[in-house]
């Protein structure tokens, strides 16, 4: 799983008040104390106050064991735990936490929903978190559910309360969603989008993360969630300009039209938004926005024959990194649009001749590992300025 679920163990960590103090270190001193704490399990009533105190305990110890990302040992803890104390709040959703991290997510789904039977009180810090979590696996469902559980227990979070309506209307035009596993990819399909074409998407997606790994020097930390749609509901329910056809908002979103024809045209949108989630891994997400749309161009494969850079820029192409940004974020109408991309992948087209696609992974890694700003990283790898490589790419491109 994702640093997201390393991420909630540390969360949860944080929104357990009541717990014992921190949890023995690894080794001797940690087995010791689980000992003791099964030898005075044996002795007491579950539900009893004792009993309480013991699954804290151990719940603690669980936790550490989760956040060191040993689930299969947390998941033994926590369920002595709960044995002990079925009203705990905080070992049901850290169970839930463990069964995720072990993607048995029938289990998970198990656990999650014991709280609304058995839990009256619960921090509901620890159940927004399950929420996030189930909502980067595209587990909708269960991700209003964690989220309704979190509202029952008290939280009032506005974000959290934004962030549920949003999913339960997105949850709305996504019913009957089926699921498939690749490699390095978990693709959620709408029913309308036939069986040949979400395989395909999935086989496309693979030899592209070949391709685009070597380029990038990054990888995904984990299978990224693709979701394929049939037709524009959900891209217009997050208004979504209709002259784009992808979308990468941590997930890989993109529209399928029923009578979809042409596979290579999803291959390369798939190839595009693939490539923004590489991009934001491999520079720490700290790419500016141009530089972002014009490596997913390049990465999928587009190219601006220099002679035609002129009509495709347009008359007033950006004069700066920061001008470009600003068209780049405007809800732009499609020839502005096409005129800011065709900008973009210029740009780093004319970065690619003067220093070469090994320049592209440098970079990133710069913005990675070192911090600093986009100019910074730029000029140290490829002694240009972000004005003299727009400057360079003016004159390049006849401008």
């Amino acid at each position: 799983m994702s640093f997201t679920a390393a991420l909630a163990a540390a969360v949860l960590a944080g929104a357990m008040q009541s717990a014992p103090p921190e949890a023995p270190p690894p080794g001797a001193a940690r087995d010791r104390a689980i000992a003791q704490l099964h030898a005075r399990s044996a002795l007491a009533q579950p539900g009893s106050r004792d009993a309480a105190r013991i699954a804290a305990e151990l719940e603690r110890i669980g936790a550490a064991y989760l956040a060191e990302g040993q689930a299969g040992r947390a998941a033994e803890l926590m369920s002595e735990a709960y044995a002990l104390d079925e009203e705990n709040g905080i070992v049901l959703a850290e169970l839930t936490l463990c069964y995720l991290r072990a993607e048995d997510y029938d289990a998970a789904r198990f656990y999650l929903r014991l709280a609304e039977e058995r839990v009256s009180r619960a921090p509901p810090e620890i159940y927004g978190v399950l929420g996030d979590v189930y909502l980067g696996l595209h587990r909708l469902d269960d991700a209003v559910f964690a989220w309704e559980e979190c509202v029952r227990f008290g939280g009032s979070d506005p974000v959290l309360l934004a962030r549920l309506a949003r999913t339960r209307a997105e949850l709305a035009v996504a019913r009957g969603q089926r699921s498939l596993a690749f490699d390095h990819f978990n693709l959620f399909a709408d029913a309308g989008v036939d069986d040949a074409i979400a395989r395909r998407a999935g086989e496309d997606l693979e030899a592209a993360y070949a391709r685009q790994v070597a380029l990038f020097g990054g990888h995904l930390d984990a299978r990224q969630v693709v979701v394929l749609y049939s037709g524009r509901s959900y891209f217009s329910l997050v208004s979504v300009p209709d002259w784009s056809s992808g979308l990468f908002d941590g997930k890989i979103r993109v529209s399928v039209e029923p009578d979809a024809t042409r596979p290579e045209a999803l291959a390369a949108v798939l190839a595009h938004e693939l490539g923004h989630a590489l991009i934001r891994n491999s520079s720490g997400d700290r790419a500016p926005a141009w530089f972002h749309e014009g490596l997913a161009q390049w990465s999928e494969g587009r190219r601006i024959p220099v002679r035609d850079v002129r009509g495709a820029v347009g008359a007033e192409p950006a004069a700066s990194a920061e001008a470009l940004d600003r068209r780049l974020a405007g809800r732009l109408a499609r020839p502005a649009a096409r005129a800011s991309y065709a900008q973009a992948l210029s740009l780093v087209e004319y970065l690619v001749a003067r220093r070469g696609t090994g320049a592209i992974g440098c970079l990133l890694a710069r913005l990675a590992n070192e911090g600093g700003t986009f100019g910074e990283a730029l000029a140290a790898e490829t002694e240009m300025s972000e004005a003299e490589l727009f400057g360079g790419w003016r004159q390049w491109a006849g401008l």
